[in-house]
């Protein structure tokens, strides 16, 4: 008799083993989706974020305001611009289509604008990619949470740009 309260007892301790091994499975796909989720709303939240960056650019036309020269001297735009014209003025425009164009050298935009492709790495730097094949790195320069500058390098100058 005592041989089979043994077996009745051990019969009862496998059943709780059964529910917990029907519960792992479920508790697993619970938490596979709600990771599925965490990450989705990751991504959108992230998308949301670069394209408010895109277009706060997008929004200005940028103009060249101050220069300064590989020793940190501020120099006349005109050196810049290799010309003696005081009314000559050069621009960086940015479209919703993820393209630049920088126009800084004289004469007409066709004659001496450089364009290509951009990306807002993070609130305070635009990877350009020319269509030359070169790349660089400009800054954004903010103001209470705004751009109000952009910082670039150009022919041993870094030139700042203002918004109009």
């Amino acid at each position: 008799m005592a041989k089979k309260k043994t077996k009745k007892s051990t019969a009862k301790s496998k059943q709780p083993q059964k529910n917990q091994t029907k519960k792992l499975p479920i508790i697993i796909g619970i938490i596979i989706v709600a990771i599925i989720i965490a990450a989705t709303a990751i991504s959108i939240v992230s998308c949301t974020s670069q394209q408010n960056r895109n277009n706060e650019l997008c929004s200005y036309q940028w103009i060249p305001s101050t220069a300064k020269n590989a020793s940190g001297d501020e120099v006349e735009m005109s050196e810049i611009y290799n010309t003696n014209y005081t009314s000559y003025q050069g621009s960086l425009t940015f479209n919703d289509d993820g393209r630049f164009s920088l126009w800084l050298t004289p004469g007409t935009a066709d004659d001496g604008t450089h364009t290509g492709s951009f990306t807002v790495n993070s609130d305070d730097e635009i990877e350009a990619y020319f269509d030359d094949g070169t790349n660089t790195t400009f800054k954004i320069e903010r103001k209470n949470g705004n751009a109000n500058g952009i910082i670039i390098n150009y022919n041993d100058y870094e030139i700042y740009f203002s918004h109009e």
